[in-house]
């Protein structure tokens, strides 16, 4: 049975430390900056704002891609980089409509959560229970939808703050 990633903002308290253990397993370092999610905190309400790839089902990411360096798994969802492909153009990064992928520091290749392949690491070590490794079901994937659009709510609302 197909499986999604539940990320209810409510929860996140700003740790980081689902980013932590994403760029362990992904890069062998501990540094936020190489997660493939990344965690806006709020600190005058103890409120983190959790951004990655939302494995969304139309993709802009893929379509502004000119290089065709961004291809995606039909059953799973899950959004790869052909780093032999890619230019490092970084329109990818623009199209993302929820903010969910970033350039590597040093390489400039995006960084795409993949969900570690069917078994997210970032989920195991997130303390609060913000984020969840669950069977999809209708209910479900409605319920990833509102707490998605909730996030991006509070993002806009974060940018609007900090500009």
């Amino acid at each position: 049975m197909a499986k999604l990633l539940l990320v209810d903002m409510d929860k996140c308290t700003g740790c980081k430390q689902c980013s932590l253990a994403c760029s362990l397993t992904k890069e062998d370092l501990f540094d936020p900056a190489r997660g493939r999610i990344k965690i806006l905190k709020k600190e005058d309400i103890a409120l983190g704002i959790p951004l990655l790839c939302e494995q969304c089902e139309a993709h802009p990411c893929i379509d502004a891609c000119a290089d065709g360096a961004l291809s995606r798994d039909d059953i799973t969802g899950i959004i790869t980089v052909s780093e032999d492909t890619c230019t490092q153009c970084g329109s990818c990064v623009d199209a993302c409509p929820y903010h969910g992928i970033r350039l590597h520091p040093e390489t400039s290749i995006p960084m795409i959560c993949n969900l570690c392949e069917g078994d997210p690491y970032c989920v195991k070590h997130c303390v609060p229970g913000a984020l969840l490794w669950v069977e999809r079901t209708d209910e479900l994937f409605t319920q990833k939808k509102k707490l998605r659009s909730a996030r991006m709510a509070a993002y806009r609302d974060f940018k609007k703050e900090v500009a």
